[in-house]
C-alpha cells in the first residue's frame, strides 16, 4: 500500500524536578535527579537495534559536524546531555493514532515510533512518528496536521464549538493506561490550569520520569513535520506555474498548517512575504518543495521523488528541527529562571542561584546552541531557515542582556551589602576608641587613687565601677549622636 503522507508531531516542553523549586538551577534540571520508571512500555535506547538503524545512524553522523553529536545522541552515560527513550509497542505490533474531527470525519495513522528525549537544560521533546496509507486527498492531509497537533483548547469556547481542536484524539494499541491514551477535551473549562496539555501527553512523559512537572513551550500546538506526495500539486510548481502555485492557498495552508476552511492571513502582500521567506526551493526541478515556519517543516513532492530526499526529511531534518526546538525551549527556560531570581524575596542564596544559572547557560552556549550544524549545502540552508524563523539569535541576544542586567543587579546588591558591613565595623571601631581611651585613663588613675586612703575609700563607697560605666556610656552616646548627624 502506498504511503501518501508522513507526519511527525513534536511536543517540546520545559521540566523541573518536583520539590526542587527553591534549589539552584543546576539541581532543578539535573537529569540524575529524575526518578526513572522501570515501565515495560519504555526503554532507554543508546545503540541501533538493527542493520537499517545502523545505516541510518552512520549517515546521520556523517551529515552533522562531530561537535554536534553530543547534543543529538544519547551516549548512555550518566553525564550525557540527552536521554533517549523509545516506546516498545510500535516496534512489535500495530499502533494507530486516531483523529476524530467535528462532524464525524475520522483519520487513522500508522504509528511508526514514539520517542521521548530529555535534555540537561531542563527541556524535553515527545515525538510521534506516523504514516498515512489511507488518505490521498489534500483535505485529509491538512486536517491530520491541523487537528492532530492540537493538545489542548486555545480558547474555552472551542471546547463546545470544536473549530480548532479535534473531537477526540486516541492511540490504539498502547498498553499501560487503564482509561486508554485518549483525550476528548470535555474536561476543560475556565477553571482548568493554563497550558495544561492532554492527559495522554503528560501520562506518557511521567511513565518515564515520574517526579518532573512540565509546561508546553510553543502553545496548544505540537510542531509539525510532514511530507506529502501529490502529483497534481507537484506538476504545478515543477514547471512554469511555480510562482502561481507558491502563492496559492494550497501551499500556504500546507506550509503554515492553517485552517483548511479559512487562512489566518488575509493580506495578499503579507502572504507573499511570509511564503517567500519560508519556502526552500533547492530541489524544485525534481518536483520537491520545502517549507519552514515557526510551527512546521513540510515537504511537498510527486510520487516519483527520490527516496533519499524522503530519508533526509525523516532523519536529518527531523534532528535539526528538534535541535532548534530544544534551543528555543532552553532559552525560555533560562529566561524564566532570570525572572525567578529577580523576584526572590529571600536575599540569601541570590549569588549562588545566579552562579548556577550562568554555569548552565555557558554549557548551553557551548554544547547545544550552534550557528551551523552541517557542512552540506542543503543542511546549512535548512538549518539557517529554522534558526531564523524560530528567532533563536534574537532570543539568545535578549537572554544575554537579561543575564547581564541580573548580574549587574546582584553585583550592586553585593557591593551595597559589603559597604554596609564595612560601615558597621567602622561604627563599632569608632565607638570602642573612646571606651579604650577612657578605660586606659581610669586604669592608670586607679593606681594613683589607691595611694590616697580617704579618696580611695570615697570611690569604693559611692561605686567607682558604676561611675566609670556611666561616664563611658555618656561618651558612647555622644559619639553615636555625632555619627548620626554626620550621616544626615
Amino acid at each position: 500500500m502506498m504511503e501518501y503522507s508522513y507526519h511527525n508531531f513534536q511536543f517540546p516542553f520545559r521540566w523541573d524536578v518536583r520539590g526542587f523549586e527553591e534549589k539552584t538551577l543546576s539541581e532543578q534540571i539535573d537529569l540524575n535527579k529524575i526518578e526513572y520508571s522501570d515501565s515495560d512500555n519504555w526503554e532507554r535506547v543508546t545503540t541501533p537495534a538493527n542493520n537499517q538503524e545502523s545505516d541510518d545512524l552512520y549517515n546521520e553522523k556523517n551529515y552533522f559536524y562531530e561537535f554536534v553529536h553530543e547534543a543529538l545522541y544519547d551516549n548512555g552515560s550518566n553525564g550525557s546531555l540527552i536521554r533517549h527513550y523509545e516506546r516498545n509497542e510500535p516496534k512489535h505490533g500495530e499502533v494507530l493514532y486516531k483523529i476524530t474531527c467535528a462532524g464525524g470525519k475520522e483519520y487513522e495513522l500508522n504509528v511508526k515510533a514514539i520517542n521521548l528525549n530529555l535534555y540537561s537544560t531542563g527541556v524535553g521533546v515527545l515525538s510521534f512518528f506516523m504514516e498515512n496509507r489511507r488518505y490521498a486527498d489534500p483535505e485529509a492531509v491538512l486536517n491530520i496536521n491541523q487537528y492532530g497537533r492540537r493538545v489542548f483548547p486555545p480558547f474555552i469556547k472551542d471546547v463546545e464549538n470544536r473549530f480548532l481542536i479535534a473531537q477526540k484524539l486516541e492511540f490504539i494499541g498502547l498498553h499501560g493506561r487503564e482509561t486508554g491514551y485518549c483525550e476528548d477535551f470535555s474536561r476543560y473549562d475556565n477553571k482548568t490550569p493554563h497550558n495544561k496539555p492532554a492527559d495522554f501527553i503528560t501520562d506518557m512523559i511521567h511513565e518515564v520520569a515520574a517526579n518532573i512537572q512540565l509546561k508546553p513551550v510553543i502553545d496548544d500546538r505540537m510542531f509539525v513535520l510532514s511530507w506529502y506526495k501529490n502529483d497534481e500539486w507537484a506538476n504545478q510548481f515543477c514547471g512554469g506555474g511555480y510562482e502561481d502555485f507558491i502563492m496559492s492557498n494550497n501551499w500556504y495552508e500546507f506550509l503554515f498548517v492553517d485552517n483548511p476552511n479559512g487562512m489566518s492571513c488575509q493580506n495578499t502582500e503579507m502572504q507573499k512575504t511570509l511564503i517567500k521567506e519560508s519556502t526552500y526551493e533547492r530541489w524544485q526541478k525534481w518536483c520537491s518543495l520545502y517549507g519552514v515556519s515557526r510551527y512546521s517543516m513540510v515537504y511537498l513532492a510527486n510520487t516519483t521523488c527520490p527516496n533519499f530526499l524522503i530519508q533526509y526529511f525523516e532523519t536529518e531534518y527531523a534532528r535539526m528541527s528538534e535541535l532548534v526546538l530544544v534551543q528555543k525551549a532552553s532559552i525560555l527556560r533560562f529566561s524564566a529562571e532570570v525572572t525567578n531570581i529577580s523576584n526572590m524575596d529571600n536575599k540569601k542564596g541570590l549569588s549562588l542561584k545566579l552562579s548556577s544559572l550562568y554555569k548552565e547557560y555557558i554549557r548551553f552556549v557551548n554544547k547545544i546552541h550552534f550557528r551551523e550544524v552541517s557542512a552540506q549545502d542543503q543542511g546549512i540552508e535548512m538549518y539557517e531557515k529554522l534558526y531564523k524563523l524560530l528567532r533563536i539569535n534574537e532570543h539568545v541576544e535578549k537572554l544575554d542582556k537579561e543575564i547581564e542586567e541580573l548580574y549587574n543587579y546582584v553585583t550592586l546588591r553585593e557591593d551595597r551589602r559589603v559597604n554596609n558591613t564595612v560601615s558597621l565595623l567602622t561604627w563599632i571601631a569608632t565607638i570602642f576608641v573612646p571606651i579604650t581611651v577612657v578605660a586606659g585613663i581610669f586604669g592608670m588613675s586607679n593606681t594613683a587613687l589607691n595611694g590616697c586612703g580617704g579618696l580611695s575609700r570615697w570611690f569604693n563607697i559611692w561605686g567607682y565601677q558604676f561611675a566609670l560605666m556611666g561616664f563611658v556610656a555618656s561618651v558612647v552616646i555622644g559619639v553615636i549622636l555625632i555619627i548620626k548627624r554626620k550621616i544626615k
